[in-house]
């Protein structure tokens, strides 16, 4: 049987199989998620040290998410994990593909935000800091709409002059000591934000109109010489 293109994720996943008898006997076909959410927990573990979040290791519990069978493109509320990312923790590196780099950057972002959130982040944040450190961990942008949090995160990758390597190996303890110095870094940038709230907002309207600048010819030259007066 060949899946619909949505669902080819999911070719190769264990199911089990379960009759119903009755007036309309159905065969159902019950996939197997055991070894994904072992995976999501190593993850979870190894993220919650390189955060500095030690206190969390044992805090993973999947009812604190929103499970869907895709990625949603909207959600209304929660921190959506997709069955489809899941599946695709457990491929072999050999196997791995640009989508599950685009997967990956999804559960971590979510996974982070969760983190962010249990350690006092209040929920805009919180959402702006699982996309930082996703981006961080993978250069690939989890669609929060964080486009200033992801700019402050790669500044402080050169800052450390950090460079994930590729491929990213989410379960090897090498690439997330890697990742610690400009993690520890982001961590700390989001929490003297939600110390002072004025500071963060005065540093995201500024980023937004060095954007609008950029856009307007001649804007940033003069900026320039404004700044050297």
């Amino acid at each position: 049987m060949t899946l619909p293109p949505a669902l080819q994720t999911f070719t190769g996943l264990a199911c089990r199989v379960v009759v119903r008898d009755g007036l309309q006997p159905e065969i159902v076909l019950q996939p197997d998620f055991a070894g994904s959410w072992s995976a999501l927990k190593a993850l979870w573990q190894r993220l919650s040290l390189a955060l500095g979040a030690s206190e969390m290791l044992d805090d993973f519990t999947p009812r604190s998410f929103m499970l869907t069978l895709l990625p949603p493109r909207h959600w209304p509320r929660g921190l959506p994990l997709a069955y489809a990312d899941l599946v695709s923790l457990t491929r072999s590196g050999d196997g791995r593909t640009e989508a599950d780099v685009e997967a990956l950057a999804r559960i971590v972002s979510v996974l982070a935000a969760a983190i962010g959130h249990n350690q006092g982040l209040e929920e805009g944040l919180a959402l702006g800091f699982g996309d930082a450190v996703a981006y961080v961990v993978t250069q690939v942008p989890a669609g929060f709409a964080t486009d200033f949090e992801r700019s402050m995160a790669a500044g402080l990758s050169r800052t450390t002059h950090f460079s994930p390597r590729r491929p990213v190996l989410p379960f090897d303890d090498a690439f997330w000591l890697e990742c610690e110095p400009t993690l520890g870094r982001v961590h700390d940038q989001f929490l003297a934000w939600q110390a002072n709230p004025d500071q963060y907002e005065a540093a995201r309207q500024q980023w937004h109109r060095a954007i609008q600048c950029e856009s307007v010819p001649g804007c940033t030259g003069q900026r320039a010489a404004v700044n050297e007066r």
